[in-house]
């Protein structure tokens, strides 16, 4: 089973989601926040597939919260796109421990700015949310560091 962080641009109760190839569920930390809710007070969620998934994995965490009203915009990428990060393994900072995030993740940083741009699309000016494993929301402080 693996366990996503939310974050959000501004401040907010931290969402955790439970996901596994048959089900998946969202469960929220706040317990005084509203069942119902307007469109006002939901923002777009920014779905970051983890370490050799791929899109498709998270259609049916996208259609949960389409279904709680939440819009969503998952970053395209399929599995093999995970390859790319093995020319990692030829770079001698990499076992150094010195290995940056650029160039080896230039295209998953492409991959969360179009997501991110979809998603403030849909967001009209409000805040957006951001749904990734541990390590995609690593890269993704690293993205929002090097975009503000």
């Amino acid at each position: 089973m693996a366990m996503a962080v939310a974050w959000s641009s501004s401040i907010s109760p931290y969402t955790f989601i439970n996901a596994n190839t048959k089900r998946c569920s969202a469960i929220s930390q706040a317990t005084d926040l509203p069942i119902t809710t307007t469109s006002s007070t939901i923002r777009p969620a920014v779905i970051l597939p983890g370490l050799g998934n791929n899109t498709n994995d998270y259609e049916k965490l996208a259609l949960i919260l389409k279904g709680y009203g939440v819009p969503t915009a998952i970053a395209i990428v399929s599995r093999i796109d995970w390859l790319r990060n093995a020319a990692g393994l030829l770079d001698s900072n990499y076992w150094r421990g010195t290995l940056r995030p650029r160039p080896v993740l230039d295209w998953y940083l492409e991959r969360i700015d179009e997501a991110v741009s979809e998603a403030k699309e849909l967001a009209q000016g409000s805040p957006i949310t951001s749904l990734s494993l541990l390590l995609n929301f690593r890269i993704f402080f690293y993205y929002v560091a090097v975009n503000l």
